[in-house]
């Protein structure tokens, strides 16, 4: 990360470069910043290796939504499921729905697996509120890393 992200509007009132950040739902709402081209490459680890390096941890699945707090790094989404691993073997516990939060430059620099399988999806939506919604596409490799739950 080497700079933050701003329309033209944004930029304006910054005195700073405009990154082309700015997206609407149509014409006639307003622009707001959203982030974009946010991609994690495949790595080289099997997700079976990662699971089984786990002393304990969860296996999260399908999230459903989430926020970001770009003026304080931070980060919450919403997990539908949490699969339960310890000694590196699921244990048939499942948990949902589960919250993740934290610090984003704690959890980038905790990540020590990258699986070599990836999945992409173009059903997802960024919303601001109540009323604007832009449709995004999301997905990636599976990552192991920490992060708190809720």
């Amino acid at each position: 990360m080497k700079t933050g992200i701003c329309d033209a509007q944004a930029a304006m009132a910054l005195g700073t470069k405009p990154t082309g950040n700015g997206r609407r739902e149509k014409n006639s709402h307003k622009a707001y910043t959203r982030m974009t081209n946010t991609f994690f490459e495949p790595g080289t680890d099997k997700v079976e290796d990662m699971i089984s390096s786990i002393s304990y941890g969860f296996y999260l699945e399908n999230a459903s939504s989430g926020m970001e707090d770009p003026k304080n790094w931070g980060i919450q989404c919403l997990v539908d499921i949490a699969r339960e691993i310890k000694d590196g073997k699921f244990t048939g516990k499942v948990f949902s729905p589960i919250v993740l939060t934290g610090y984003v430059p704690d959890l980038l620099k905790s990540i020590s697996m990258m699986s070599d399988e990836c999945e992409l999806a173009g059903t997802g939506y960024c919303g601001k509120g109540h009323k604007e919604w832009v449709k995004v596409s999301d997905g990636g490799p599976y990552i192991k890393a920490r992060i708190r739950l809720g």
